[in-house]
């Protein structure tokens, strides 16, 4: 089963899942917010390392953000290798780039291609509808963080 995970920015939803990995065989990829800066988080060795652009490196722009390209093809390599283990299967979020065709775009229709049970989807609130219909997923949608 695919679960899509949305409620509202700032509501908890990475947190929540931050420590409900603890508990589970958990894999993938989570985005905390450390300091004022968002990370990526392997979601098994809970490594950090740089979601946001830094000095003069490639860059994904979505709004007033600015993010590391390098950063997402780390996140997508450690992605690639949790499609093949054990557990769930997290990718934290996808939004306004993977609709467009950037960012998680293509690992995500990786992972539906290739693995079709517990993977988590935390999905921009709102947006839920349009990335059932863009990856033409029959997902669970959750929208209170306290089911998982």
């Amino acid at each position: 089963m695919i679960f899509i995970l949305t409620a509202p920015i700032g509501s908890g939803k990475t947190t929540s899942l931050i420590q409900w990995s603890d508990q589970n065989n958990v894999h993938g990829i989570l985005t905390p917010v450390v300091g004022d800066k968002r990370v990526f988080m392997n979601a098994s060795t809970k490594e950090q390392f740089s979601m946001e652009a830094s000095g003069n490196e490639e860059v994904l722009r979505v709004g007033k953000f600015v993010f590391s390209k390098a950063g997402f093809e780390k996140a997508i390599l450690i992605i690639r290798d949790a499609i093949q283990q054990e557990g769930w299967l997290i990718i934290d979020e996808i939004g306004p780039l993977e609709l467009r065709g950037e960012g998680f775009h293509d690992i995500l229709e990786e992972v539906l291609a290739k693995r079709k049970e517990r993977i988590i989807l935390v999905v921009r609130e709102g947006s839920a509808g349009l990335v059932k219909e863009l990856f033409k997923t029959g997902a669970m949608l959750i929208d209170n963080i306290d089911i998982i």
